[in-house]
């Protein structure tokens, strides 16, 4: 058996070698991961964490699997055209859900501006505005009458006015007004023509977000980021609590989900490096227990051979045929 070559790598520097050696692949994973991220939604960075309960399915602050919690991280998808976001009502149409309810959620700046954060909130209609630059049309109202009432009742799905109010929205199952003509009067004071844009909401929130100061204007698609694809639960928490930028209780589920998980994370790569280790030493055993075994094995059988031979000496030579 050839001998095994020595490692070039001094002893006293072999564990630094190696902690370098898996830090490094380590980094690679992470650096791959983020790289399949930013291919799929086209933005860096592609993720967000949500620091209020804005987005949350109860009255509990209790974070579930699937809805968007205080402290999760959210994966954003780039769009380009507001047809890329399908709104609350269209998806009412058409049974599409995201985060627990009908349509998309985006995340958007507030009037487009950098100097605020931005929001995370789930889109509800889409107001195109009309020609005539002092109306809106929306079409996802056209197609579902029993969803959504008028105030004046004179106002149709293709020229909105007023007030109205769509139905039965949430977990809460709230009535849900939108008072388009302050919208138009923000519009008219500022002496512009109607802009189209998004109703947008909170699905822990009662109203909608269009009701005041710079966020009452429809939100126009310039200042969308994204839309909100997958989450990674918990472990936002972690940039909240070092930032102090927690805007809203934690979650008691999400904390001690996210401790157990850290835990895991931590315990994981000693219990394979124990497990590989003791398989380690037990196919060391076995090897050196083999070589044993053969030699037992060989000596048995060269005895037999021999008793064999002793006993059988093998056929005798014929003598030739007499005579000449």
């Amino acid at each position: 058996m050839a001998d095994e070559k020595p490692s070039r790598i001094p002893k006293k520097y072999r564990s630094l070698v190696l902690f370098l050696r898996d830090a490094g692949i380590a980094l690679l994973l992470v650096l791959c991961v983020l790289g399949a991220m930013y291919a799929y939604t086209g933005l860096w960075p592609p993720l967000v964490v949500v620091e209020s309960d804005s987005m949350m399915q109860n009255d509990e602050n209790m974070s579930e699997i699937g809805a968007i919690d205080t402290g999760d991280l959210v994966l954003v998808k780039d769009v380009d055209d507001a047809s890329d976001v399908e709104t609350y009502m269209e998806g009412y149409l058409s049974g599409f859900k995201t985060y627990g309810d009908f349509g998309d959620v985006v995340v958007y700046k507030k009037g487009g501006s950098d100097a605020y954060t931005p929001v995370i909130h789930r889109a509800m209609l889409y107001l195109e505005a009309n020609p005539d630059g002092t109306s809106y049309r929306s079409e996802a109202l056209r197609d579902a009458p029993e969803k959504w009432q008028a105030s004046p009742s004179t106002d149709t799905w293709d020229h909105l006015t007023g007030m109205i109010t769509i139905l039965d929205v949430g977990y809460r199952e709230l009535n849900v007004p939108i008072d388009i003509g302050s919208i138009i009067q923000t519009f008219t004071r500022q002496g512009q023509a109607v802009h189209s844009g998004f109703i947008t909401k909170g699905d822990h929130n009662s109203q909608i977000d269009q009701i005041g100061g710079i966020g009452f204007r429809p939100v126009e698609i310039g200042w969308i980021v994204g839309k909100a694809r997958g989450e990674i639960p918990w472990f936002g928490l972690l940039k909240l609590w070092f930032t102090d930028s927690l805007g809203s209780p934690a979650p008691e589920n999400s904390v001690r989900n996210l401790w157990i998980a850290l835990a895991l994370i931590v315990i994981s790569p000693v219990l394979v490096d124990i497990a590989l280790t003791y398989r380690e030493k037990r196919g060391i055993a076995k090897k050196r227990e083999q070589p044993a075994g053969l030699m037992e094995e060989g000596k048995s059988s060269a005895t037999n051979e021999k008793k064999a031979e002793a006993e059988d000496p093998g056929p005798k030579a014929e003598e030739p045929p007499g005579g000449h």
